[in-house]
């Protein structure tokens, strides 16, 4: 019995040998084919005021090769298996080169946004290459196991003793040991370790150590400068980066913080509420977006209302604006319309490869509310005048209150989101949605009550959430007060609002409860 058991056995061993083979074949090469893709891959994309190349490494460092003017900057990622990025900062479109650098010290005082953003590209590399590495190592499995089959067993086993016969295997071990140990020497001494550089490696030191006299906060004393010219030279260039970065970091970190303190003001919505925080008018003040993220956690909410003008020209360069919004609200539904200032189609672009739902004109529910909006027709680029679109907000108005009052009674529409407060005008005449809101005035106004043809209607005006006196907030301090507003819905309608606002001294404001009339 046992001689048929082991008969057995090896037969199966035997059977099961190939597919083994086969599977190791497929596992070997999809990973080295993954892995030599991965580390040769790159991608171009829009990382703060820059275009840049994206690529990924294996030194547990992301490092900023910022030109021939700046020294290159690096900081550890901590991430398993040591993946890293180099990150080649290339054009811009900002006008010179002070310009350029303020911008770039202030998104990076709040780099959350281009972090996630960086991440995300490095995470698509790898399944990108691990799909292609799996899609070879099945194509070299199927070339394999297709010649094996062709071959035949009698064939094969011609093979299999041609290659073993006792008078080849001497010879066949010789040539594996040599053909081993030539690779081995190849690595240790290759045509790269062999001859002289002409430059030495790169030296790293803390940027603490360069700036002695200065104070960092924690993220500040991980960062690394590449010792050289650029960097003796540019000293005076990174002390006035630095001073920049603290006081952005001051200023939002200090507001983010106050939060906290004003939380028991805040009204809690009970276990039949939903609550949506609304933003409008940040014009790039991504500085501000921890604040605003840290009011719509202590106040309850779940959803964000964007009412436009993120950027300040609507460039593709802007991106940044909305990455760090994604950033901050992740885990939130996002209801979003562009502004006068967004227009050109990139933003809408950015807020939907984000996993926003734009509104265009279509009634859509999001939380169980019923939404319907539109972007902002009129174009207006940084210090430029309007010009129209391809209507205008008269239009847009009349256009907008037709779909509402469309709707019916039970479809009725709870929450209209527009840029400019003229492009719910007639709607709002109209009775034909309960909830109006809107930005652009970086001032608030309302909420206003009123009821039309016994429907319940209330219009209200966000402020400027970024700050923005004018079309351009980025920057280390609020030029006027930044509003939120967070709104509270009991199935599906709105029942109250209440602002917080961040003041330029650092102080928050809570404004009290208001709820909606009947």
């Amino acid at each position: 019995m046992s001689v048929v058991v082991r008969l057995v056995t090896k037969e199966r061993l035997r059977a099961a040998a190939p597919w083994a083979g086969l599977s190791l074949l497929f596992v070997l090469t999809s990973v080295v084919v993954g892995l030599f893709g991965f580390v040769n891959d790159s991608e171009r994309v829009t990382i703060g005021a820059h275009a840049a190349t994206v690529s990924p490494t294996f030194d547990g460092h992301a490092t900023l090769d910022l030109g021939a003017v700046l020294p290159r900057l690096r900081i550890p990622t901590n991430t398993p298996g040591g993946v890293g990025v180099n990150v080649d900062v290339q054009e811009t479109d900002a006008d010179n080169l002070t310009e350029l650098l303020t911008r770039d010290t202030l998104i990076a005082s709040q780099p959350d946004g281009e972090i996630g953003r960086i991440q995300q590209v490095i995470q698509e590399m790898a399944v990108d290459n691990a799909v292609a590495g799996a899609g070879s190592g099945l194509l070299v499995v199927v070339v394999v196991a297709t010649l094996w089959t062709a071959l035949g067993v009698r064939r094969r086993s011609e093979l299999w003793h041609l290659v073993h016969r006792h008078e080849r295997r001497t010879e066949h071990r010789m040539i594996v040991v040599l053909v081993a140990m030539l690779i081995t020497i190849a690595s240790i001494f290759g045509p790269g370790r062999m001859r002289q550089a002409d430059v030495p490696p790169t030296q790293w030191q803390p940027l603490f150590k360069l700036l002695p006299e200065m104070s960092f906060d924690d993220r500040l004393k991980s960062v690394e400068v590449a010792s050289g010219f650029s960097t003796t030279g540019g000293v005076g260039v990174i002390r006035t980066l630095v001073e920049t970065y603290r006081k952005s970091t001051e200023l939002y970190g200090k507001l983010k913080d106050r939060v906290a303190d004003v939380a028991p003001q805040l009204h809690q919505p009970n276990e039949n509420e939903t609550v949506a925080l609304l933003v409008s008018d940040r014009h790039d003040n991504i500085g501000i977006d921890g604040f605003a993220a840290e009011v719509a956690k202590r106040g309850g909410a779940k959803l964000l209302i964007d009412a436009g003008d993120d950027t300040s020209s609507g460039q593709s360069w802007e991106a940044f604006s909305i990455n760090s919004l994604r950033q901050h609200f992740k885990g939130f539904k996002v209801v979003a319309v562009a502004g006068n200032h967004d227009a050109g189609g990139h933003v809408e672009e950015f807020m939907r490869k984000s996993g926003f739902t734009v509104l265009d004109s279509k009634p859509v529910e999001v939380e169980g509310i019923r939404f319907l909006g539109d972007s902002d027709p009129t174009r207006t680029g940084l210090g430029s005048a309007d010009s129209p679109g391809d209507e205008t907000i008269e239009h847009q108005s009349e256009r907008l209150a037709d779909i509402a009052c469309d709707q019916p009674e039970d479809k009725r529409i709870s929450t209209m989101v527009v840029h400019d407060p003229s492009s719910y005008a007639d709607t709002a005449a109209r009775g034909c949605a309960t909830l109006l809101l809107s930005g652009h005035l970086h001032r608030q106004v309302g909420p206003e009550h009123r009821v039309v043809d016994g429907r319940a209607v209330t219009t209200y005006t966000n402020g400027t959430t970024g700050g923005a006196a004018y079309a351009f907030a980025l920057g280390y301090t609020l030029r006027k007060p930044g509003e939120v507003t967070l709104i509270t819905y009991q199935k599906g309608l709105p029942v109250g609002l209440q602002t917080v606002t961040a003041q330029p001294s650092g102080d928050v404001t809570v404004g009290p409860y208001t709820p909606f009339g009947s």
